[in-house]
């Protein structure tokens, strides 16, 4: 680990004190000062390099964020209060949260492993936002609101994506109010080693309405509405006929795949979870398992868990074998194939729209060496690749390949194919794909994090990259030929272990 200061103050005022977000920081500071909850994600984090704050403020003796009680709501209705600071463990075993909402209590009970539960707590699973996590589910499918020392935040408006909040720097969460429900339950399929969230399902009924939320699908928790609006109208389970008919795209389902579930298994698992939660709400007894299909991918069949023996096995397996190894997009592009040939070729304008991109340098006349930060949620990595230029068809196509070491965890190397193909509005859209090769312990890992981290940090960088075209003549920087598209196979390659990275963080 780096070196960083230590704080345990004993009252939440001296704690809001030891951090100043208006306070100017140290540019090479990676994490500045950093709240410590319970530290299963954020000092696993530090030992792999990933998070480097320059001090923690550790939270366990701040009086009152421990708390669990009911509360006066503001229509007059009970709320259930949840602190911070309670832990897994102590949510699972509060007689409180038992007879307000079971359901909370058992989401609870079933994270990780015993050592887990008494350590890891409610506000440092919603601060770090992973994207398999069990409390994202139950806080958004129950509407629940996030009281920070600033404000309060609708769990809608809170969760943002993979790792993302609406969290801002120095703000701290002092706790969740859940407001009362007819009925919560949540149901997961686990990865044996992790017990995170293959894919996990939430269903909360509130009044009239339902609110679905499903967790591990790769892009963060998110909500489900065709599932709400079929619930809401009729709350059984005819009325989930219709869902399990129509196509998954039909359905506002997308997932990611990786080494232990493809995309179409994930959505297959969120449709039986959504089945069994109804199920356990509304009393009604499942139709008669059906034969098992034969098994595409044993791998994602494997993660039975030994609590729940009966998710796996009834889930029948309908992998499809992607097309084409890797990811890619297109982006549309307000500038001509051959402007935007140019800038793509030019390493300082690229360094000015890559994020996090510190440096971009020449060092022949196809070769190129960058280091860039990147950052997601909590999280942050600085590479230094290097990027070879091949098959150049101005102002057609271009190949990158591009490799790198990540220390003790291993090394990556790919390439990534970009084509510029003409607009009929007169502008360019770019497309692009990219392959990886990992060794090492990132070997270890799937596409479904690196995906969705190259999906993010993508938008971010043909925002960048649109904004500086549109620019004013003199505002961009001259072109220096050969050099570049570095940041593009950056771009995904750095998205590409970075993702990695964070899917360790769970095994």
């Amino acid at each position: 680990m780096n070196r960083f200061d230590f704080f345990r103050p004993a009252t939440l005022d001296s704690a809001l004190a030891l951090i100043q977000p208006s306070a100017p920081q140290n540019p090479d500071d990676d994490g500045g000062t950093v709240w410590l909850a319970g530290g299963q994600s954020l000092l696993a984090a530090m030992k792999l390099g990933m998070a480097s704050p320059t001090a923690l403020v550790d939270l366990q003796d701040v009086p009152g964020l421990r708390d669990i009680r009911l509360e006066p709501g503001p229509d007059g209705q009970t709320t259930l209060w949840i602190g911070a600071m309670a832990t897994h463990a102590s949510v699972a075993a509060s007689e409180v949260v038992r007879s307000f909402a079971p359901g909370l209590a058992a989401l609870a009970g079933h994270i990780a492993d015993a050592q887990v539960r008494n350590m890891g707590t409610i506000g440092g699973s919603l601060a770090h936002n992973d994207p398999a996590a069990c409390w994202p589910a139950g806080v958004l499918a129950a509407g629940a609101t996030v009281v920070t020392s600033v404000r309060e935040i609708e769990a809608d408006a809170y969760f943002q994506g993979l790792y993302t909040t609406a969290l801002t720097a120095g703000e701290l969460i002092l706790g969740v109010r859940f407001p009362p429900t007819t009925g919560i339950q949540y149901i997961k399929f686990e990865q044996p080693a992790s017990r995170f969230a293959l894919t996990g399902v939430a269903v909360a009924k509130l009044g009239q309405r339902v609110r679905v939320a499903v967790t591990g699908l790769g892009f963060g928790v998110v909500r489900w509405p065709q599932a709400e609006q079929a619930l809401s109208a009729q709350f059984d389970l005819a009325a989930l006929e219709t869902l399990t008919s129509a196509s998954a795209q039909a359905e506002g389902l997308e997932a990611l795949g990786d080494m232990h579930a493809t995309a179409a298994y994930r959505c297959h698992l969120a449709h039986v979870l959504l089945r069994r939660c109804v199920a356990e709400l509304s009393g009604s007894r499942l139709p008669p398992k059906a034969p098992l299909m034969r098994r595409a991918q044993p791998q994602a069949l494997s993660a039975t868990s030994g609590t729940e023996p009966s998710t796996g096995q009834s889930a029948e397996a309908v992998s499809a074998p992607a097309a084409r190894d890797g990811f890619g997009g297109r982006q549309h592009l307000a500038a001509s194939a051959a402007r935007v040939w140019q800038a793509i070729l030019d390493p300082v304008f690229l360094q000015h729209s890559i994020p996090g991109c510190e440096a971009l340098v020449q060092r022949s006349a196809e070769a190129y060496e960058a280091t860039v930060k990147v950052g997601l949620g909590p999280l942050s990595v600085r590479f230094k690749s290097e990027v070879t230029l091949s098959k150049l068809r101005a102002p057609e196509s271009l190949t990158l390949g591009f490799v790198g070491q990540a220390g003790a965890l291993g090394s990556g190397q790919g390439t990534a194919q970009v084509r510029f193909e003409p607009a009929a509005d007169g502008g360019t859209v770019l497309h692009w794909w990219v392959q990886v090769q990992l060794g090492g312990r990132l070997a270890q890992f799937g596409n479904r994090l690196v995906e969705a981290s190259a999906r993010q940090l993508s938008e971010e960088f043909f925002r960048r990259f649109s904004a500086l075209l549109q620019a004013p003549d003199g505002q961009t920087p001259s072109a220096a030929p050969g050099a570049g598209h570095a940041v593009r196979t950056l771009l995904a390659r750095l998205q590409s272990w970075i993702q990695r990275f964070f899917s360790f963080l769970r095994k």
